[in-house]
């Protein structure tokens, strides 16, 4: 029996109003914000601070939801059959040096949001950052529940 995959990204925003993106190791040509699976036996909060420091080299010290999404059978994820559900959340602070691991993650870029949407976004980086320019100030935390097939 297959179940749903947790799935943590980071939308680091610094004092400038910028965001990081890097290209995405894992699908050529796109760029995406850290993250990765929540390991079974993991707190989200846990798997957020372990992927962003492994991807990154940064310990965040103040972040908050920004929004839950799902992908169910990812056309891109591994054999096409997985459902994905993100947990995206917004990281204004953070301590160390950024320094991308040079597989997932390279190639990064300090943008505005705005300017960001320009660039090969991998969708669920998109739908974060689209999510964060319509509600990023006011604390709200949004679900995104994808199609709904047969609904």
């Amino acid at each position: 029996m297959r179940h749903p995959e947790l799935v943590v990204g980071a939308l680091l925003a610094n004092e400038k109003g910028e965001i990081l993106v890097a290209r995405f190791g894992k699908i050529e040509g796109q760029y995406a914000i850290p993250g990765g699976h929540v390991e079974y036996g993991e707190t989200v909060a846990q798997a957020l601070l372990r992927e962003l420091v492994e991807e990154t080299a940064l310990t965040p010290t103040r972040f908050r939801l920004l929004r839950v999404g799902e992908w169910i059978r990812p056309p891109l994820y591994k054999d096409g059959l997985h459902h994905l559900v993100y947990l995206d959340f917004l990281v204004d602070r953070w301590t160390g040096q950024l320094q991308l691991d040079g597989e997932e993650l390279t190639d990064g870029l300090w943008v505005a949001p705005q300017t960001a949407l320009a660039l090969p976004l991998t969708l669920t980086t998109r739908q974060a950052i689209e999510y964060y320019l319509a509600h990023g100030d006011d604390k709200a935390c949004g679900y995104d529940p994808g199609l709904l097939d047969g609904v």
